[in-house]
């Protein structure tokens, strides 16, 4: 229940973006779409060559104007039992590009009144640019709830296939 379409943490990757996604999304923030909303925070996470590869292409530089940070080579999401992470440990409401993500952040955070909102990647770079989330996908639109992205991996199935990474 509650709304919760208010945004303050993007994490994309989880576990790590590949490097056309990486240009697709320099494209999407470097297009003149505006800027990152100043109380959201945006997390990629990438392995190393991808972000060598990011970086001599010039898209991490778009990227980090714009607000993104990047952790290399793990998925964050799983560090809160070893190094408490800040982002996770004070977002009330988290978008990701990520389906892995979507299904199992609940339980990987463990705390009342967490939210997970899952989106492509356009719909991501809109909740960092406005700090709401964009309406669900239509094929999630019969889920009630803002936490019930658990259900995620069975609509996923039923569709046939995935919009995002399992």
């Amino acid at each position: 229940g509650g709304d919760c379409s208010g945004v303050d943490l993007v994490a994309l990757g989880n576990p790590h973006l590949s490097f056309s996604e990486v240009e697709s999304l320099a494209a999407m923030v470097g297009g003149g779409g505006g800027a990152k909303h100043r109380d959201v925070r945006v997390i990629a996470t990438l392995s190393r060559f991808v972000l060598e590869q990011a970086e001599a292409a010039g898209h991490a530089l778009t990227l980090s104007e714009f607000g993104v940070e990047f952790i290399n080579d793990t998925c964050w999401c799983m560090l809160g039992d070893v190094v408490p992470f800040p982002p996770i440990q004070s977002a009330r409401t988290l978008i990701t590009n990520s389906g892995k993500y979507a299904h199992y952040a609940p339980g990987l955070v463990n705390r009342s009144g967490f939210k997970v909102r899952y989106s492509g990647l356009a719909g991501c770079v809109a909740a960092a640019r406005t700090g709401r989330a964009p309406p669900r996908p239509l094929f999630l639109a019969a889920l009630r709830g803002c936490a019930s992205v658990a259900g995620l991996g069975m609509a996923l199935l039923r569709r046939g296939g995935s919009t995002g990474r399992i």
